[in-house]
């Protein structure tokens, strides 16, 4: 119910800052997007948003295999979506589905719990480096070509970048000397290891770790593999983005492009569903400071929206299909259950 209603909350701000911007940038705006999107400059877009989640589905299977597991493409597809969906869908855009993937990997393929958490953490982490990257870079292009409108936002956008930043690099740190990262937090906290792992789940998490870490060697080439995966996703998600930007405003250079992908991305960090809201919020006001116009920003922001959104349907499909399958296998163990009993 909590869940829900956090839902509920976030999704109610996200509407209230979407009509906020949209009444500055004028409501006819959607029918633009709209247009665009149902256009053949949407449809390049939908293309090449499935080319960046296949990569994302085929360097998972590259961290599966480097666990010596294996399984085929086409089944981790459907789980993949499925937790991109509700990532995307939940109050943060880049976190929420990896829970779901990691029971669904279990119950549906069969790896230990370890592994198929090691394998999504992994997954993400690989991700958050190359985000963080194409953010920070986004925000010093913007810096350069534009400017922030007060000291406080520009404090604000430096303490989450930086905050974000360190904990990247302490993981990193601690990965690179073999070292357990969850170790350091809990003497911070002041909590004996021994409280943790010597629990069933707190083996489980530890042994997960361990998995985890031994995935980060510079010495291991999946690990540089599961890099360059990432930069060609993130390369492809900001081609994406200039080619959007392309079909709104022709003749842009490749440095405000990095600008205005690096402040939409800034915008997906903010704790509502889709990213509604703050996203055409990111994409209006980099649009806008950039000379570009407010207004497009805002057309940028839904069309990106509406092309992910594609994406999520089809791991919502599959999201029912895997319930489903699921619930019936409970319902049967329930009834064979009873029939013992008699």
């Amino acid at each position: 119910m909590k869940k829900i209603l956090k839902f509920v909350i976030a999704l109610s701000i996200g509407s209230v800052i979407f009509g906020f911007v949209m009444k500055r940038a004028g409501w006819d705006r959607l029918s633009e997007a709209f247009l665009l999107f149902l256009s053949v400059k949407g449809v390049i877009i939908i293309l090449l948003t499935f080319t960046i989640a296949a990569i994302s589905v085929l360097r998972w299977k590259l961290i599966l295999r480097a666990q010596g597991l294996d399984a085929r493409v086409k089944d981790l597809g459907k789980l993949w979506s499925v937790g991109f969906a509700l990532s995307y869908l939940t109050p943060v855009t880049l976190l929420g589905g990896e829970a779901f993937r990691i029971y669904l990997t279990k119950k549906k393929l069969n790896f230990s719990w370890e592994k198929s958490a090691a394998s999504v953490i992994i997954d993400k982490i690989l991700d958050g480096t190359l985000f963080l990257m194409f953010l920070i870079a986004g925000i010093l292009a913007f810096v350069f070509y534009g400017y922030f409108p007060s000291a406080m936002m520009a404090w604000l956008v430096a303490l989450v970048i930086l905050g974000l930043l360190g904990l990247l690099l302490l993981f990193y740190f601690k990965a690179m000397n073999r070292e357990s990262v969850l170790e350091w937090f809990l003497k911070v906290f002041g909590i004996k290891k021994e409280k943790i792992e010597n629990t069933k789940n707190g083996k489980i998490i530890f042994d997960t770790e361990k998995e985890v870490i031994r995935f980060f060697s510079p010495k291991r080439k999946d690990f540089w593999k599961g890099l360059g995966l990432s930069f060609l996703r993130y390369f492809l998600l900001f081609l994406r983005a200039g080619i959007l930007i392309f079909f709104l405003k022709e003749g842009i250079e490749i440095f405000k492009v990095l600008a205005i992908y690096g402040f939409a991305n800034l915008g997906l960090l903010f704790p509502l569903p889709a990213g509604l809201g703050s996203l055409e919020a990111a994409s209006a006001f980099s649009f806008g400071n950039l000379g570009l116009g407010f207004a497009t920003g805002t057309i940028f922001g839904m069309v990106w929206r509406g092309a992910d959104l594609f994406l999520c349907l089809i791991g919502a499909i599959f999201l029912v299909k895997f319930g489903a399958e699921l619930a019936e296998v409970k319902i049967l163990g329930f009834i064979d259950n009873l029939k013992k009993l008699k």
